[in-house]
């Protein structure tokens, strides 16, 4: 019987096979994709802090230090920080590295194999895989659901909770005319509802788009028109697709995110940010957060729900409460029209609020951003006083 059966090796996944491999559990770390990190489900931004977490670094593609918004009625922001504040990456080569570690670590990695469901038995858990050639059977005293958005161990352990899923579709093009070491980010009803739109340089002449959105609005058709109207087609005019990218962003952390002998981590666990939709830093959190738990409990012989359930906690004063500020601030923008963002736009324009942005704007902590723009400018509270107070 293993001590550790792993599903899915995106980040958190393989990131939390490598901390059991590396103090000695029989560890193995599945994925159903012939080549783990394809197909592409990310856009490729994280920040500098991301690297530092991880412990190593992976070729960067870009170095970003400034964005640029565009609104509804041509309404336009630009900044300009003095600091990296995010960086290109390859995310399928990210992705591949996380899962090498883990196999230098000691940990058994198995592409291509899906995990179909399991059942518990004496001491554990007994999961079915199947393979290109055959199903079999995987015994393991604890099971780490790190199967994305729409976890099949969530749902089979009964602790899939209802929660808000985006899709988002995009592609990496050639003939991208943004502007060096800046993102683009597109906002509105028009343009992107209920979410945004993004352009990302990701070398000379290149660059990858995209946009999320949620139901009853698709991301396709918003897509398309990225390269015929609008503040995107200005910089997509003659671009031509090299390759798509699309995925599902879940939000809302999974509670509980554990049950007897079952762990949830990463977009299992509900850990991408409602502000950005990135959750590659706070997957590795829960990644790092689920093995110090469970390492005990599997020491002691005990991975009851009731031993398990320090992670919880964990994950909620590591980044839960980051996560839970960015689900106030996603209500608040969902509560704008078109009208409203464009005013807002306007007043971020103010040299006073745009430097606050500048020097503290993060993409892992959009809180301090928030916080800082509104005690620069009060005035914004009007949009969404109820959501917004917490924040000054």
């Amino acid at each position: 019987m293993l001590d550790v059966l792993v599903v899915g090796a995106g980040p958190s996944g393989s990131r939390t096979a490598w901390n059991f491999a590396k103090e000695g559990y029989k560890v193995t770390l599945i994925d159903r994709a012939e080549i783990i990190g394809e197909p592409c489900q990310c856009a490729g931004l994280i920040t500098p802090r991301t690297f530092e977490y991880l412990g190593y670094e992976r070729p960067i593609l870009q170095e970003m230090d400034g964005a640029r918004l565009w609104g509804p009625k041509d309404s336009f922001l630009e900044f300009q920080a003095s600091e990296t504040k995010a960086l290109v990456i390859d995310r399928p080569d990210l992705d591949r590295s996380i899962a090498e570690k883990a196999s230098e670590a000691g940990a058994n990695v198995l592409h291509g194999h899906t995990y179909l469901g399991h059942e518990k038995i004496e001491g554990g858990i007994e999961a079915k895989i199947r393979n290109k050639s055959e199903k079999f059977s995987i015994q393991t005293r604890l099971l780490v659901g790190a199967d994305g958005p729409l976890s099949r161990v969530a749902k089979n352990a009964g602790i899939s909770g209802k929660r808000e899923i985006l899709t988002a579709f995009g592609a990496d093009v050639k003939g991208y005319k943004g502007k060096d070491t800046h993102v683009d980010l597109f906002v509105g009803s028009e343009l992107a509802p209920r979410f945004f739109g993004w352009g990302i340089p990701t070398g000379p002449d290149e660059g990858r788009i995209g946009i999320a959105t949620t139901l009853p609005h698709k991301p396709m058709p918003f897509f398309r028109d990225y390269f015929l109207k609008g503040a995107p087609s200005k910089l997509l005019g003659g671009a031509k697709i090299i390759n798509l990218i699309s995925g599902l962003i879940p939000f809302g952390v999974a509670s509980p995110s554990y049950t007897d002998n079952i762990i949830l981590t990463g977009d299992a666990a509900g850990m991408a940010k409602p502000t950005s939709g990135g959750g590659i830093y706070s997957g590795l959190i829960s990644a790092d957060a689920a093995f110090e738990v469970a390492s005990k409990a599997l020491n002691s012989g005990d991975l009851s729900s009731v031993n398990l359930s320090e992670y919880q906690t964990l994950i909620v004063n590591r980044i839960g409460g980051e996560l839970t500020k960015g689900s106030y601030l996603r209500k608040a923008f969902l509560s704008l029209n078109d009208d409203q963002l464009a005013e807002i736009i306007s007043i971020l324009d103010e040299p006073k609020v745009k430097k606050a942005i500048e020097k503290t704007g993060d993409l892992d902590y959009a809180s301090l951003a928030a916080f800082s723009v509104l005690k620069t400018q009060p005035k914004l509270i009007k949009f969404a006083p109820h959501l917004l107070k917490p924040f000054i």
